[in-house]
């Protein structure tokens, strides 16, 4: 079973739970080598100045602060109470949030709580609506989750709503059927506990990716409550069977991380956000993996995995830090075929839905190119798309987004888009948007379509199947968060157009300045790499590169690498060259030069097995 690449609609419910966990200031990167190094790092730092009050009472409870930890339980506490207008825009039901680490605190610290506090929350946890289904995979997960928890403590039949919310206008708008009995008193119909929902999230993900994957402000919290169930479930088989789909999602991510960068395509994500200090999800795989360090005070998804007991296996470890040479990364997540190319400082990443639709994406991070860049006032995403949204003063939430006029392919060191874009569409043009900070520039937009960057750890060459506009001093027209100095961005305006991604290493020009290597790189594209669109019923481009490779895509239509088609009946769940997993059902296989480990899921078994 795949979560779908769902259409997504952001609420109000959507942005309180964007502001619990908001990208971070731009602070100096913090150099944390090992895992214990980074793990009492953030703990300290969450326990002094984090914003979750459970989150936080778990760093506290590590640390030895039993009394302080007790408190901040009680203050999180208060936000559940039913009537309290605290977060008022929970008491609809999405209080997902709050009562999933609320419960994983209750199980795992349960020894320094004392018998009234047990008491409260026995009274809020069935007494509450929370548990109810509602709109997007995080919100489901969590809420199953604590109902599956909260009836493993308190038993099946302790659930009675608080009179509160049987007059709530929001709960009694949300009953859709008068005869039902009232919210909070099961999870669904056919799943009153919450268990099958459970049980099913573990076999998806582990077939096809967690909800929201690589989802900055979302994706933890579809992750997270996975290690919840392995440290709080008393069915150890189920325990069992969740540590493993965590370690999967470990596993899908790490041959896309850059040291700080999760550098692949992540549907409900904001793009302009983006620097390579990790923030939300992405300080997931920075707790395990290292690279630069994020606002730890801020880093709620860390400080959560942190607290917990799991250790990730070295072989991950190796996959997500090996980055001696070029690679290609090929999974299938959430129903998306993605692409990765990870050349030593940078990485290409694409996706594409030929393998099942084309799913309309509007929050998201647009395919395009990430390089380390450390300094983290500077970002280091450079990416194109037919934006979902372009208006001044109305990206409150929706950035730029994915729409299905955008079709890609990837290869090496090239990535190539085709847009055929409705008549009817209000943002009739590809948007590519360019990041400041370059250390050098050539700019042939309105002369030749193209432009070439040098962002000292990557060389980046755009062009375009037609001349463009570039001001690089014009800003950003509606950005979605603040916007940072030097930052542009260009539209091809035709219902027709291709674009080329074409990278380089800064170490396969050498020269005596960036303008040098630069100017290097241009007169390698200017002799070897073109660009051709036929603009028909059914559009083509085709792009060949410096390298000699050539890339084919067809809208609606085969992808061809160097006049191979690309097959994505038969993509890959995940394929580098430290993972190999061919089909949903597994296995799942992750080597290094030491170690081969065989995830089997059908028995729910790992087989491990190293080189003396």
């Amino acid at each position: 079973m795949f979560l779908p690449a769902a259409a997504v609609v952001a609420d109000e419910d959507d942005a309180a739970e964007t502001a619990s966990d908001t990208p971070p200031d731009a602070l100096a990167p913090t150099n944390l080598a090992t895992f214990e190094e980074r793990r009492q790092a953030v703990l300290e730092a969450f326990a002094a100045a984090g914003e979750d009050r459970f989150v936080k009472a778990g760093c506290l409870f590590e640390l030895g602060r039993a009394a302080d930890g007790l408190a901040e339980v009680n203050k999180g506490l208060d936000a559940l109470v039913p009537g309290n207008k605290i977060n008022r825009w929970m008491h609809g039901g999405n209080t997902g949030f709050l009562a999933w680490p609320g419960i994983d605190c209750y199980i795992r610290y349960g020894r320094f709580l004392d018998d009234a506090t047990k008491e409260r929350y026995r009274a809020i946890y069935t007494g509450g609506v929370f548990y109810a289904r509602l709109t997007t995979s995080n919100h489901k997960i969590m809420a199953a989750v604590t109902r599956y928890l909260a009836t493993q403590i308190w038993g099946a039949d302790a659930f009675h709503p608080d009179p509160f919310f049987r007059e709530d206008p929001y709960v009694v708008s949300q009953q859709k059927d008068p005869s039902d009995p009232p919210w909070g008193t099961y999870f669904a119909k056919d799943d009153p506990t919450g268990e099958k929902y459970v049980r099913s999230i573990i076999a998806s993900t582990v077939q096809g990716g967690p909800g929201e994957f690589a989802s900055r402000p979302y994706g933890a919290h579809n992750i997270l409550p996975l290690l919840t169930i392995a440290g709080c479930a008393k069915d150890a088989k189920l325990a069992d069977q969740a540590r493993i789909a965590y370690e999967v999602c470990l596993a899908q991510m790490a041959p896309a991380w850059l040291r700080g960068h999760l550098a692949t395509f992540a549907p409900r994500s904001y793009p302009d956000t983006e620097s390579q200090q990790p923030w939300g999800v992405a300080t997931i795989p920075w707790l395990y993996f290292g690279g630069v360090s994020p606002a730890l005070a801020k880093a709620k998804a860390a400080a959560f995995a942190a607290t917990a007991s799991y250790r990730v296996p070295a072989v991950i470890l190796t996959a997500a830090t090996d980055r001696k040479t070029p690679y290609f990364y090929r999974a299938l997540i959430n129903g998306w075929a993605l692409n990765h190319y990870v050349n030593r400082t940078y990485a290409l990443f694409s996706r594409s839905a030929k393998v099942g639709g084309k799913p309309f994406q509007g929050q998201s991070y647009p395919c395009g190119v990430m390089w380390e860049e450390p300094d983290t006032r500077k970002g280091s995403h450079l990416w194109i798309t037919n934006p979902a949204a372009d208006e001044p003063g109305k990206m409150k939430i929706h950035t730029h987004g994915v729409r299905p006029f955008e079709q890609e392919v990837l290869g090496r060191d090239s990535l190539l888009f085709l847009f055929r874009i409705s008549p009817d569409n209000p943002f009739p043009y590809a948007l590519g948007y360019v990041l400041g900070g370059y250390r050098a520039v050539v700019d042939e937009a309105a002369a030749r379509g193209r432009i070439l960057l040098h962002y000292g750890s990557v060389l980046i060459a755009v062009t375009a199947s037609q001349p463009f506009e570039w001001d690089p001093s014009a800003g950003i027209l509606a950005p979605a968060s603040k916007p940072r100095a030097g930052d542009s961005e260009f539209r091809i305006r035709a219902p027709v157009s291709a674009v080329a991604i074409e990278t380089a290493h800064p170490d396969d020009f050498p020269a005596s300045s960036p303008a040098a290597q630069l100017e290097k790189f241009r007169g390698a594209l200017a002799a070897r790499s073109s660009l051709k669109l036929a603009d028909s019923k059914t559009p083509k481009a085709v792009y060949r590169n410096r390298l000699g490779d050539e890339l084919e895509c067809a809208f609606d239509g085969n992808d061809r690498v160097n006049g191979k088609t690309v097959d994505y009946r038969t993509w890959p769940v995940s394929e580098s060259p430290w993972t190999s997993q061919k089909l949903p059902a597994g296995p799942l296989v992750l080597t290094d030069a030491k170690t081969s480990r065989t995830y089997d899921f059908k028995n729910w078994t790992i087989h491990e097995q190293t080189k003396p």
